[in-house]
């Protein structure tokens, strides 16, 4: 039993680490505006909250494009901007 709920805790750590840094290119269709960050959060609204990278403003959007992007695109668009 111990030896399962290690096993489980340690993938758990895993899947939570996810490997690396991650990039977004989020897309308001409504106002065509394009955010960038590096963490979005689904709600249970069906909307998506982010930080902002280039401003570091708090957004949310209700219907939004979200698209994974490499390292190299993100600094192409926000620079070279550190997680908070």
């Amino acid at each position: 039993m111990k030896r399962i709920i290690g096993l489980l805790l340690g993938l758990s750590l895993l899947i939570g680490c996810g490997g690396g840094a991650k990039y977004w290119m989020v897309t308001d269709p409504s106002t065509k505006n394009i955010y960038y960050t590096q963490e979005v959060d689904s709600l249970s609204s069906g909307a998506v909250k982010f930080t902002n990278a280039q401003t570091g403003n708090a957004v949310s959007i209700q219907n939004s494009e979200v698209k994974k992007i490499t390292e190299e695109e993100f600094k192409a668009a926000v620079g070279n901007v550190e997680k908070k």
